[in-house]
């Protein structure tokens, strides 16, 4: 592992100049540009500034007057964050939303439109220069957030455009349903993206990543999906309703606060990763054997195994027999909370990718139950959700500065020390 590593660590920091030179085209809002002088407590070298003392005046004080006008667009530090995972792995969620159900979809339809506009797929949606504003400023609020929560505020060396990512629900309906929701098949539906760790591509100065989720996404039955209603032979009311499953974002290899370690499956689980890892694969799908015994599979059947777990309370006896036993399992699934963020970090203390970090995110998969009886489905206590079928996030991602660090052994103090700040502020 370590010699291929350490020369992709060498060709990332050559190349990183290049690199920024390219992205500097691209069009920011002006209060995403300019961070270079922020810092986290000094330890990147760099003079402390005041947050946002970078932002145009006059086209703040515009979107600032809205989103004062509108208490629905402000964005709230949250009270703590919450760990979700035991450490080698750092996972934390916010204890409460930092941005209400009516900012969530002001983000949304705001990525949609830049989509839209781009020829990419998605909604179209007319943004007027007021809802621009007032969709940008709260993107920068949100940055400052994750700068503050982190505790380490961005830089002009980082993308300080965040990743948009759209999921709409996979309908399974008939004989399709019996085909797709075998072991495999179901996987591979679930997780067609398979699990990777964030420091992919080169990215291997990328020390902490942060997901803003914009939608509700729970296991459970979606009741107003406009399904016929007709009578059976004894007179009951059928209906076609479905069940709207996954969306979860799922660390196969972490385990959750307060459960013991299973010893066997956790090694297991643990060395798979380790084993991608060291034959320089950082996704499992480009570990190309199919055979059950891989380390790609093996650690996609962990997520699948997770889900199987979470999703159980939730299925009748109908569905249950679709859905393969999950075995004894660790992993945490994170299902999104609108308005809730989660943050983790992608390297260990020597500053390499964490093999604890694998994840993967789940899609939206609808499963239509036909026939099924709407007086048993309403007697079932605690599981009618409102449920929605899309799934929007925003991926943050938190690097060192290259130019903080002059060699390998530069890079891991400091991801160490922003390890240890996160232990000791939440842990």
């Amino acid at each position: 592992m370590v010699a291929p590593l350490h020369l992709l660590f060498i060709r990332t920091l050559l190349t990183h100049s290049f690199l920024l030179c390219v992205s500097s085209s691209l069009v920011l809002p002006k209060c995403l540009l300019n961070h270079s002088h922020r810092n986290c407590n000094g330890r990147f070298g760099a003079p402390q500034t005041k947050l946002g003392s970078s932002v145009d005046v006059s086209e703040a004080t515009t979107a600032t007057a809205v989103l004062d006008h509108d208490e629905h667009y402000h964005v709230r530090a949250p009270p703590n964050m919450v760990p979700l995972s035991q450490p080698p792995l750092l996972l934390l969620q916010s204890s409460t939303p930092i941005i209400s159900k009516e900012g969530c979809s002001l983000l949304s339809q705001y990525f949609d439109h830049l989509t839209n506009n781009n020829g990419g797929s998605g909604d179209a949606y007319q943004f007027d220069k007021t809802k621009m504003h007032m969709a940008q400023k709260l993107l920068c609020s949100i940055h400052d957030v994750i700068d503050k929560v982190t505790n380490c505020p961005r830089h002009d060396k980082e993308k300080q455009i965040p990743r948009y990512v759209r999921y709409d629900s996979t309908l399974i309906d008939g004989e399709e349903r019996s085909s797709i929701l075998d072991s495999k098949g179901f996987g591979d539906t679930l997780l067609p993206d398979g699990l990777h760790v964030d420091t992919n591509n080169g990215k291997l100065f990328r020390h902490i990543s942060a997901i803003l989720y914009l939608t509700d996404n729970q296991d459970g039955f979606s009741m107003d999906c406009g399904g016929d209603r007709r009578s059976n032979d004894n007179g009951t009311m059928l209906k076609d309703d479905i069940f709207v499953a996954g969306g979860g974002t799922t660390f196969p290899v972490a385990i959750p606060i307060g459960e013991k370690r299973m010893q066997e499956c956790t090694n297991n689980v643990q060395d798979a990763a380790k084993s991608l890892l060291e034959r320089d694969l950082q996704h499992t799908k480009g570990d190309v054997d199919e055979n059950a015994a891989s380390d790609g599979r093996i650690l996609e059947k962990a997520c699948l195994d997770a889900f199987h777990r979470d999703v159980a309370k939730d299925l009748n006896d109908r569905y249950r027999d679709c859905f393969s036993e999950a075995q004894p399992t660790v992993g945490v699934r994170v299902m999104p909370e609108a308005g809730k963020l989660i943050y983790f970090h992608n390297v260990d203390d020597g500053g390499m990718p964490d093999p604890n970090s694998f994840h993967g995110g789940e899609e939206l998969i609808s499963i239509l139950a036909k026939q099924q009886q709407h007086d048993d489905i309403n007697n079932m206590a605690g599981h009618q959700k409102s449920v929605s079928k899309t799934k929007t996030i925003l991926v943050f991602f938190k690097e060192i500065p290259y130019t903080a660090f002059i060699d390998r052994d530069g890079f891991a103090e400091l991801a160490e020390k922003s390890r240890s700040w996160t232990k000791e502020m939440y842990y």
